[in-house]
């Protein structure tokens, strides 16, 4: 739905044997329905990863399909699903009957995909390292999930109560914006002005 067996093949080029022949599986190749259903369940998972943010299934707020969608997003969320089914096939058949391992592929893929997801989740890498993201705006023309339609402008996680307050926003609220005496309207102005 979200991406092809030849976008997830050719990563995956010398590293895995495909099913060569149809009806036929050889010893050592992946059969081709295994690799449908280890393509399908990286969508799912990616669907998971992303659905806090994205309406699932990913389509097109213009049209309505994922087909509609602008040619830039449908790329960054297939490049996500493809590290996903890669990590999922070299997992299940990477050296199988040999005495090699995937521990060094997978790990780096997984690095890469957790910093994909991120950026699409909004998470942009400045301030990470001391647990601060700067949130970006969402994919273009990508539906938003109903529970993050309102809020997703690309200003999420900006500071609403700049004043230094420390007994919290809703006593800021309440002395402040209900109680007109102490609004900001009825305060002096400087020079003594009202």
């Amino acid at each position: 739905m979200y991406t092809t067996f030849d976008s997830v093949k050719i990563r995956l080029v010398n590293k895995v044997q495909f099913q060569a022949v149809p009806d036929e599986v050889a010893d050592g190749e992946l059969p081709n329905s295994l690799l449908e259903q280890l393509i399908r369940d990286a969508e799912t998972e990616i669907e998971m990863k992303l659905r806090s943010r994205y309406a699932v299934p990913f389509s097109s707020i213009t049209n309505g399909t994922f087909c509609g969608l602008p040619d830039h997003t449908k790329r960054a969320i297939r490049k996500v699903v493809d590290l996903q089914a890669v990590l999922f096939i070299m997992g299940t058949d990477f050296g199988r009957g040999t005495h090699i391992t995937a521990e060094g592929y997978v790990d780096q893929d997984a690095i890469r995909l957790k910093n994909e997801i991120n950026t699409l989740l909004g998470m942009d890498a400045e301030g990470s390292d001391r647990d601060r993201y700067r949130f970006s705006p969402p994919l273009d023309d990508l539906m938003l999930a109903p529970t993050n339609s309102e809020a997703d402008d690309g200003f999420k996680g900006m500071l609403i109560n700049t004043d230094a307050n420390t007994h919290g926003a809703e006593i800021f609220a309440e002395e402040h914006i209900n109680n007109p005496s102490q609004s900001y309207l009825s305060r002096p102005l400087p020079r003594g002005g009202y």
